[in-house]
């Protein structure tokens, strides 16, 4: 706080003094592109926004940082328990810190927060069990610490989540990355990636590209039914003010940084707006049901 003094009921009362706070990344989005709605709040205390159920746009980490001075803090976590941050002090540059989570097992490095000293974190591959230790190999993280909850209760009916060591297989896909291996790159839900023809796309990337184009507002990826392929990519975009986005638009702008061809969407659709659950995630099984019924 900024005046340690002030007794706590002027503290309560006050909208002057919060210096920290969090939300999804499509309400700090739409804040940012939306500088009227801005302007009804005081944010003139606030020095760090935290975010994180979805991953973080490069662009919009680095926007909060232009415009108004704020760093955000990228964290991964669940209602099973939070363990990755990243923060302005061990990841400065606004753009890393969107795309990657520190390493805490990465032989060297010293994180500046405790829960890095607390929370051990793997990727382990699916298929053998084995630890991953090199960059660049998606597999999933698994996590032990005093922030993962102890387990379900008996009556849920759901299966134990933990292996035998006690860490927490978390079903999402991340790789090691970094150039001293000292970062994890989030890939995907392992349900939400697209298999096209044998390939396996991550939706979370495509979004995070498709939401640097001028037009794109909001977006999400999700696979279609193909008879021949299995799976085909579609991109469902919710454009900013007064623009119409195109596929051919998408697809070449994808192609110009670099994206590999069996990765580009195949197919486009628009709408007003995402579905999302009451803490913003978007609802990628209803737009699944959606694509499948069309």
């Amino acid at each position: 706080m900024k005046d340690l003094a002030l007794d706590p009921a002027t503290l309560l009362h006050s909208h002057k003094y919060p210096t920290c706070t969090v939300a999804p990344p499509a309400l700090l989005t739409a804040l940012l592109h939306n500088e009227a709605l801005l302007a009804e709040a005081d944010i003139s205390s606030l020095r760090v926004l935290g975010s994180g159920s979805a991953p973080l746009a490069p662009s919009l980490l680095q926007g909060w940082h232009d415009k108004y001075g704020l760093e955000i803090l990228n964290f991964y976590g669940s209602n099973e328990g939070v363990s990755l941050l990243g923060t302005a002090v061990d990841i400065p540059d606004p753009a890393v810190r969107a795309l990657y989570f520190p390493r805490y097992a990465a032989p060297g490095r010293h994180w500046s927060f405790s829960i890095a000293r607390w929370t051990q974190a793997r990727i382990v591959d699916p298929a053998t069990g084995q630890e991953i230790t090199e960059a660049g190999v998606p597999g999933e993280l698994q996590i032990k610490g005093p922030a993962v909850f102890p387990g379900y209760l008996p009556a849920s009916g759901v299966p134990d989540p933990f292996e035998p060591d006690g860490y927490l297989r978390t079903g999402d896909i991340l790789e090691i990355a970094g150039d001293e291996l000292e970062y994890l790159h989030y890939v995907d839900r392992s349900k939400n990636m697209v298999v096209r023809g044998g390939m396996k796309i991550s939706a979370a990337e495509i979004e995070t590209l498709v939401s640097g184009h001028p037009k794109v507002a909001d977006v999400a990826v999700v696979g279609y039914p193909d008879e021949v392929l299995g799976e085909r990519t579609c991109v469902i975009v919710v454009c900013r003010p007064g623009t119409r986005a195109t596929l051919a638009e998408i697809v070449d702008f994808l192609t110009g940084i670099g994206v590999a061809t069996f990765k580009l969407p195949e197919r486009l659709e628009l709408r007003d707006e995402l579905p999302r659950n009451p803490v913003g995630k978007i609802l990628k099984r209803d737009l699944r049901e959606e694509l499948r019924g069309g």
